[in-house]
């Protein structure tokens, strides 16, 4: 694999080859708690964890606390700035938000936080110590959301056939007014001091300004990239993120002129520009916040992150080193199970997102819960090699030598073989299997998400045979070095061994932070876990994104 696809954007644009993502915190293995039994291996945090995943709209209080939204976290976040500290303001399920507004000091809104509940289609606001109300129901797909500096609230549809721009009133007094439709997609957008919407036309190299009064679009500039979010700082400048590149632009309307002030790690999803004119974004992918200087052209991470949510995982090897792959909703990454190193390919829009993956030396094989995709990357180019959508509810996945997939379908209950031209049907009758491992050519481990056990498949036969049962709804297991078989139960908190015939098992962990319970995922979606070159156990835990390293002492 082309070394490049693997360099990182440092905030100065040059390139650095196999920049860790990681802060010397994570840099070794830190110990969780000694290991309580013999058999008990050892349990560590390879990569920390996080309160954000995949943090998207952000915007200042009048207090100067910067509140961040997620989708995945289904949470408000409340982040200190000054010591990256975060801590959640609404949770979910109310608190899903793509994108938030706190309304300014001064006026009959001071203080009140309104955000756009995308996948719900709702606009929600809390009042100073009050709870959450909806003020506008049955929205498809709003996405930004912002109060201008007399405290009137905007907000608009994007992709939802109208592209409909809203004003709300916040104080209740008004209703809902539709102030335009159909004009083009807006994103994260603010307000100038001349009262206009300054937008990025989402989909398109252009920014706009838009009247709230009529709602007419005016162009102001093109060849921005692809932005996905446009504010205006305090000289009247409008500064945009380009989403694809992490490129930071500023547009200087008097003369329309843009250029790119300094580039971060993609993919930025939105900003806000604190009083002293550090502009702080939102970088979706890795649950990161960053402040960059203007002036300057300098950043730093302001709250670290690594992942969205890592969900299934796989052991491969990257440029001579094994890795543990790992599947997440905006793209899979390599952690290094020496140091807990994260890697991350370069942004190519949502290509990768996963729940699942599987490798070889030639392919990369994923397939995400959201959406019922699977893909297959050639590592050779890093070029599509074939999807497919045809099946229904596509969960764990292995790779043949001969380069196929075996796919475990949860919504059909069936193992099925993707040779990139068609499917076949290898057993059927399982109930709604989600992890699968080959332990060889002719049998495949699996997962039973609803029976609640494991089962052993013979693939030329289509016979399931089963090994144990008794398991709390069971989404990830790993054949282990010893022979047995190392399950995920995340709602138990546990990793328990089972012995290839069933007959003994034991908790290896538990406690563990595995829960997906909380965030935006379907409850069948994959456990990471894999098995390194030494026999540790290596498992994703999607409630704090953190990775964890059971070594067996």
């Amino acid at each position: 694999m082309a070394t490049s696809t693997y360099s990182f954007v440092r905030g100065d644009g040059r390139l650095t080859r196999r920049q860790s993502l990681l802060t010397g915190l994570a840099t070794a293995a830190v110990a969780l708690r000694p290991a309580v039994a013999a058999d008990r291996p050892r349990v560590q945090v390879l990569v920390p964890g996080t309160v954000i995943q995949a943090v998207e709209g952000i915007d200042f209080g009048p207090d100067g606390t910067l509140y961040g939204t997620s989708i995945h976290g289904q949470a408000v976040y409340r982040i200190d700035v000054r010591t990256g500290t975060v801590g959640i303001e609404v949770a979910s399920p109310e608190g899903e938000s793509d994108d938030i507004a706190v309304g300014p000091a001064g006026t009959a809104v001071a203080g009140v936080l309104a955000w756009t509940a995308q996948t719900t289609g709702e606009i929600r606001m809390r009042r100073p110590g009050g709870k959450v109300e909806v003020i506008l129901p049955n929205a498809p797909r709003v996405n930004p959301i912002a109060f201008s500096r007399q405290g009137r609230l905007f907000t608009a549809q994007v992709g939802a056939g109208d592209n409909a721009l809203w004003e709300l009133d916040a104080t209740g007094a008004k209703p809902p007014r539709l102030v335009t439709k159909g004009q083009g997609r807006l994103n994260g957008f603010g307000f100038g001091p001349d009262g206009r919407i300054y937008a990025p036309l989402f989909g398109t190299s252009k920014l706009v300004a838009v009247d709230p009064e009529s709602g007419a679009y005016t162009e102001i500039a093109q060849n921005v990239g692809t932005p996905a979010a446009a504010k205006v700082d305090a000289r009247g400048d409008v500064i945009s993120v380009d989403y694809m590149t992490g490129d930071v632009w500023r547009t200087t309307l008097s003369d329309g002129r843009s250029r790119i002030i300094a580039t971060l790690r993609e993919a930025i999803d939105n900003l806000a520009i604190a009083p002293d004119g550090t502009i702080y974004l939102s970088n979706v992918v890795d649950s990161a916040i960053h402040a960059l200087d203007p002036a300057t052209g300098l950043s730093r991470t302001v709250v670290p992150g690594w992942f969205t949510v890592p969900l299934g995982m796989t052991m491969a090897r990257l440029e001579g080193r094994e890795m543990a792959l790992v599947a997440d909703p905006f793209g899979y990454r390599y952690v290094d199970p020496k140091t807990g190193e994260v890697y991350r390919p370069h942004w190519t829009g949502n290509r990768g997102a996963s729940s699942s993956v599987a490798a070889d030396a030639r392919f990369i094989a994923f397939a995400y819960a959201g959406s019922g995709r699977m893909r297959r990357i050639d590592r050779a180019t890093d070029q599509l090699a074939g999807e497919t959508t045809e099946l229904k509810t596509p969960r764990g996945l292995a790779l043949t030598a001969d380069g196929d997939v075996i796919v475990a379908d949860a919504g059909s209950g069936r193992i099925v073989r993707w040779t990139g031209n068609s499917l076949a049907t290898l057993a059927e009758g399982l109930k709604e299997p989600v992890a699968l491992a080959l332990e060889n050519d002719a049998t495949a481990l699996v997962t039973e998400f609803a029976r609640g056990s494991i089962a052993r498949v013979d693939l030329a036969r289509g016979i399931r045979t089963e090994i144990a049962a008794g398991f709390d709804r069971p989404t990830g297991l790993a054949p282990m070095a010893d022979g047995r078989i190392a399950v995920v139960e995340p709602e138990r908190g546990t990793v328990t061994a089972v012995t290839a015939d069933g007959r003994a098992r034991s908790v290896l962990a538990d406690g563990l932070p595995l829960s997906i319970a909380k965030l935006h995922l379907p409850a069948n979606t994959p456990s990471g876990i894999a098995v390194d070159e030494h026999g540790a156990l290596i498992v994703a835990c999607g409630a704090d994104n953190s990775i964890r390293k059971l070594t067996l002492v």
